[in-house]
C-alpha cells in the first residue's frame, strides 16, 4: 500500500509541476463573423518568453514566432508593419497586437490587424480591411480563442508518471 501511495504522490507532483513550466508557444483559431469575409475560418500559432510576464503589470511582450492561416493567405512575423506583441493586462493575456497593412491588392490579400482587449482578452479580435462586397462593405472583424500548446517535456513527464502508477498497481496486484 506504501508504494502505491508513494507513486500516487509522485504523478500528483508531476501533474502540478506542469502547468508553472508556462510554456510559451500557443495555438488561436478563429471565424470572422462581419464583413464580405464573415463565416472565413482562420488559425495560427505564436510563441514569446513567458518568464519575462509579470503578475499585476500591464506590459507588451515581442512574440519570438507569428503564422497567421487566413484563406490561402499566410501572415507571419516578417509581414508584420511593426514588432507583433503579446498584450498582457495586470499580468493577464489580453490578446495579441498585429498589423499587416501593406496589401495593394484587397481581393488576394486583406490587410489585417489583431487587437488586444483593453483589460481581458474578452475584448480581442481581429479585424480586416478586402474588397468591398455587394452593399459596399470592405471591412470586418472576428473574434479567437487561444490554446497553450504542450512542451514534449511536460507531456513525456506526464506519461512517466501515469506509466509509475500503473506499474505500482500492476506490482500490488501480483503481490
Amino acid at each position: 500500500m506504501r508504494h502505491i501511495t508513494t507513486a500516487l504522490a509522485a504523478c500528483a507532483a508531476f501533474a502540478l509541476a506542469a502547468p508553472a513550466a508556462h510554456a510559451a508557444d500557443y495555438s488561436f483559431e478563429g471565424m470572422l463573423d462581419d464583413g464580405p469575409l464573415a463565416g472565413l475560418a482562420f488559425s495560427g500559432s505564436f510563441s514569446f518568453d513567458s518568464a519575462s510576464v509579470l503578475p499585476g503589470i500591464d506590459s507588451d511582450l515581442p512574440l519570438a514566432s507569428f503564422t497567421l492561416q487566413l484563406g490561402t493567405q499566410t501572415y507571419t512575423l516578417a509581414s508584420a508593419d511593426f514588432a507583433p506583441t503579446a498584450f498582457f493586462a495586470e499580468g493577464q493575456f489580453a490578446g495579441l497586437s498585429y498589423v499587416d497593412a501593406d496589401s495593394t491588392d484587397l481581393a488576394l490579400r486583406p490587410q489585417i490587424s489583431m487587437i488586444p482587449g483593453f483589460d481581458s482578452f474578452a475584448g480581442a479580435y481581429l479585424a480586416y480591411v478586402g474588397l468591398p462586397n455587394s452593399a459596399g462593405v470592405s471591412a470586418g472583424f472576428g473574434s479567437y480563442s487561444v490554446a497553450v500548446v504542450p512542451e514534449p517535456a511536460s507531456v513525456a513527464l506526464w506519461l512517466a508518471g501515469l506509466m509509475g502508477v500503473a506499474a505500482a498497481a500492476r506490482r500490488r496486484r501480483s503481490h
